[in-house]
């Protein structure tokens, strides 16, 4: 008992401790050892699967990829923006890698994993329970847990609340990709933006301002650069040409389309799904402006349910969310858009990622 107990306060003291509860726990078999977490939450399967979803995303990516603790340095260091609040970045590298690709996330899923109530495990400190929080995007997150698996450093940046992650500026995110770039195991000219569509707006913007190797968005469901999601002429798009969407919705967004995607120098890769009811709305405004401004982009297809957010207490007349939400995700759509991101880096990327082991081929689950 003794002996058990040790081992076991041993193991919180590693690089960071880990929460055990139901969902969050770690184990040590010999020399065998990984993070093991839950996601957050898996959508229920839909009644309906579209073509064959199914077979070829269950070839690709697993869902979550395990990680081994040997095999990765997670680092969290607090920064202050131009507005006198605080901010901590967070990143994950292959352990001993030098000159690794790296990727910088803007998902509101760093922020929901990293301030949920989780039980504290025995022995664990408040900060050794919070640097686990923040370094959850990493093990828990099926975008987090592979790009790290496959060898690219993975960076984000978690506050308390979204207000605070809403106060940075300009010269805040710059000075924050920056940092990312500078990291000793980073290449410095293959730096990624990945963004999911509830940062479409801040990551558009930024990637006219800051030369990326590359730029994965998730398709926006609502016209950028506005604070409406303008449903009525989403719903009817299909019957509408890209001028009538425009001036439906708000004109002078599109000069603002215009000017910021011919700044962009950046490759760009859009997530799309053809199910989606924003699907069409998007090929009469962001695809018909991207094509306008001779932009570089190629668009990949994902089809049927992927991630879902529930959000609690936001305006479902606006593309900006109030609060963090609740994230779930349909497995076999997500696993194939993680392959396809993937893919999308090793390609533009000019220096090979570090992929890490495998503990599924090491041990019968």
């Amino acid at each position: 008992m003794t002996s058990t107990l040790f081992r076991f306060r041993t193991l919180l003291s590693l690089v960071i401790s880990l929460a055990a509860s139901r969902e969050i726990f770690a184990q040590e078999d010999g020399e065998w050892s990984e993070y093991e977490a839950a996601v957050e939450t898996e959508a229920a399967r839909p009644q309906y699967q579209v073509g064959d979803v199914l077979t070829r995303s269950e070839k690709g990516a697993p869902f979550r990829r395990r990680i081994m603790r040997e095999d990765v340095t997670i680092r969290s260091r607090s920064l202050q923006l131009d507005s006198g609040k605080k901010v901590r970045l967070v990143y994950g590298v292959p352990k001993k890698a030098k000159n690794v690709p790296a990727v910088f996330v803007l998902d509101v899923e760093t922020n929901v994993l990293s301030n949920a109530t989780a039980l504290r495990s025995f022995g664990s400190t408040k900060k050794q329970q919070r640097d686990f929080m923040e370094a959850s995007y990493l093990l828990r997150s099926p975008f987090g847990s592979n790009m790290l698996g496959n060898g690219f450093a993975v960076a984000y940046i978690v506050a308390d609340d979204l207000d605070t992650l809403r106060s940075a500026r300009t010269p805040d995110w710059i000075g924050i990709f920056d940092r990312v770039r500078d990291l000793k195991s980073v290449d410095g000219n293959n730096v990624f933006l990945f963004s999911t569509r509830e940062y479409a707006n801040l990551s558009v913007y930024l990637t006219s301002r800051y030369n990326f190797s590359g730029f994965i968005l998730e398709e926006p469901g609502y016209l950028l650069f506005s604070d409406k999601t303008h449903e009525n002429v989403i719903g009817r798009s299909e019957k509408l040409t890209s001028q009538e969407i425009w001036e439906r919705t708000d004109p002078t967004r599109e000069f603002v389309y215009e000017t910021v995607f011919s700044r962009i120098n950046t490759p760009i890769m859009l997530i799309r799904n053809p199910d989606s009811t924003g699907y069409t709305f998007s090929e009469k405004t962001l695809i018909s402006k991207l094509n306008q401004t001779g932009s570089y982009y190629e668009t990949i297809e994902v089809r049927g349910v992927g991630r879902d957010l529930t959000v609690f207490g936001g305006g479902k007349d606006s593309g900006v969310i109030d609060v963090s939400p609740k994230v779930s995700y349909y497995v076999p759509t997500v696993s194939r858009w993680v392959s396809e991101i993937i893919t999308y880096m090793r390609v533009n990327s000019s220096v090979d990622p570090v992929a890490l082991r495998d503990p599924s081929n090491m041990r019968d689950w």
